[in-house]
């Protein structure tokens, strides 16, 4: 009884230590958005987003047919764990200092990821985004098809 007592003890204070540590995400809805923006288009707007859900549905915000696919539950699992572990502040401490590609009819990434009942919003000509980072690789993995994003 006193060694399921102390397994009792030591299984809270795990769980309390790993809900301290980790960002809550949603279960359901748009879990990341990927905006688009800029660049020089000819016959039609620049700008595009693509929404990642949490269930793993990919889609567009343009008219129907806007579904683009579906992450595989693996690659979720791991951008769902990189997102929780992710110190949004430390990422958003180191302003972008270079050109926008916007003035060179470039495009700007602008990442909204849904965490803790709120947006952590980081665009690329904003944030010196570090695309090594655990975030960007797992996000890239999940949305390389739809998103052109750097990979280092």
């Amino acid at each position: 009884m006193q060694r399921l007592a102390r397994l009792a003890a030591a299984l809270l204070i795990v769980t309390v230590a790993a809900c301290s540590s980790a960002t809550a995400l949603p279960g359901t809805g748009t879990l990341v958005t990927v905006t688009m923006h800029g660049g020089e288009c000819a016959t039609v707007p620049c700008d595009s987003s693509v929404y990642l859900d949490a269930d793993g549905h990919v889609h567009a915000a343009t008219k129907p047919p806007n579904d683009l696919g579906q992450v595989p539950t693996a690659v979720m699992a791991t951008l769902t764990t990189a997102i929780a572990q992710t110190d949004f502040a430390a990422i958003k401490a180191h302003p972008f200092t270079g050109q926008c590609p916007t003035t060179v009819d470039g495009q700007e990434l602008i990442f909204d990821f849904a965490v803790g009942g709120g947006t952590q919003r980081i665009a690329s000509c904003e944030v010196d985004i570090d695309w090594g980072s655990p975030l960007f690789v797992s996000l890239a993995a999940a949305l390389a098809q739809w998103v052109p994003m750097p990979v280092t």
